[in-house]
């Protein structure tokens, strides 16, 4: 049986550690064993963690919190140590950090590496206006992180060619895989009207054009919900602007949930307003719930939504665009309708499982080769 090791820092589950978890669900539902060598989860992340137990993933859970250096440091050693007590056939990272602690690991062991590149860390590190610092550390380890891989992965085309072309690395595209069975279960049209946005509120992703637009949409639809899903650095700003724009009552800030079933069941159509997204989870998870999504046109978002059949496209930054494009959605239920049915019809390729068959394929052929540096 071939088995892969995943790693994941139990306190913090964002969307790349989801794509990791729902991919170990696929491999495992394929005859693959997964195995996850992990930090304790927070209490929020409890479920999740028994959700992949409950389907053949074995976990390896550390016996004590361990945050920082001291995380970085057990990494290493217990990556080391269960790739051979678990005769481990290859590593299989999402994170820059641990493409190079496990990636270390690997060399040392004699093992292959698989490395799925989630975003670029030093374009995310420019938006959000990082540290020199920052930048110069995450820049280090991420090109260490490619060199040490045997195969780098894009999780989408769009983050493919961009790794080839900033970096000169060959990367293959494969999208993130999503919970299928999760959401799939919700396709019915909601009483009322309601916007759902799931993002991070910092400068990426660009919530503040939704709010511009929400202005626009109410004007037609005064009792339109917005409803804003997730925290950050600009939740304050945005809130004033909110305020300013007098939106009070159509506008709500959430913070972060992770019930995404319940929002989504109340959401009439999903909005992203990124300026850069290498995939788009929270579009793909709509789709999969019957939801039509209206988005940027930008990085893979493009290749979750089909233009004017699974939703629309939106030049970023656009607010009137957008504001338009939305109001079109809530008038025509039968653009709605047909919109819903092609949207759970195209995220069938999402599913964990046919993620999962992409994946194994390109497992067996690093497992053929001699062992390289990708940049070498």
């Amino acid at each position: 049986m071939l088995r892969v090791l995943f790693t994941a820092s139990g306190y913090r589950v964002g969307g790349a550690t989801m794509a990791m978890f729902n991919l170990m669900l696929g491999l495992s539902r394929l005859g693959v064993e997964p195995i996850l060598l992990s930090t304790r989860p927070a209490g929020r992340y409890r479920r999740f963690y028994s959700r992949l137990s409950g389907e053949g993933v074995k976990l390896l859970i550390a016996d004590k919190e361990l945050r920082g250096l001291k995380y970085w440091l057990w990494l290493f050693k217990e990556a080391v140590k269960q790739i051979r007590v678990n005769r481990i056939h290859l590593a299989h990272c999402h994170g820059t950090k641990e493409a190079f602690i496990v990636g270390l690991a690997a060399r040392l062991t004699g093992r292959k590496m698989v490395y799925t590149v989630e975003g670029d860390p030093l374009t995310e590190a420019y938006y959000n206006r990082e540290s020199f610092f920052t930048k110069f550390l995450l820049a280090a380890l991420f090109k260490l992180g490619l060199m040490l891989a045997d195969l780098v992965v894009g999780c989408s085309n769009w983050m493919a060619a961009w790794i080839k072309k900033q970096y000169g690395v060959d990367a293959i595209g494969i999208w993130n895989p999503i919970d299928y069975d999760r959401f799939q279960k919700l396709r019915r049209k909601p009483a009322y009207p309601t916007v759902v946005s799931v993002s991070r509120l910092d400068a990426v992703k660009d919530v503040k054009t939704l709010i511009k637009a929400a202005d626009q949409v109410r004007r037609v639809f005064p009792d339109v919900k917005f409803l804003l899903v997730g925290d950050g650095p600009l939740r304050k700003d945005y809130e004033k602007l909110v305020e300013e724009l007098k939106l009070g009552d159509n506008v709500i800030f959430s913070g972060f949930r992770d019930d995404v079933e319940d929002i989504l069941s109340s959401a009439s159509l999903v909005v992203m307003t990124s300026i850069y997204e290498p995939f788009g989870m929270a579009a793909a998870e709509a789709h999969a719930a019957g939801r039509p999504v209206v988005t940027a046109e930008t990085g893979g978002l493009v290749e979750i939504v089909k233009n004017n059949v699974t939703g629309f496209y939106f030049k970023a930054g656009d607010w009137r665009g957008l504001g338009s494009l939305i109001v079109k959605l809530l008038r025509d239920r039968r653009l709605w309708e047909d919109m819903a049915e092609a949207a759970a019809e195209r995220v069938k390729l999402f599913t964990p499982e046919a993620v999962a068959r992409r994946y194994l394929k390109y497992y067996r052929k690093s497992l053929r080769k001699p062992l390289t540096l990708v940049g070498g």
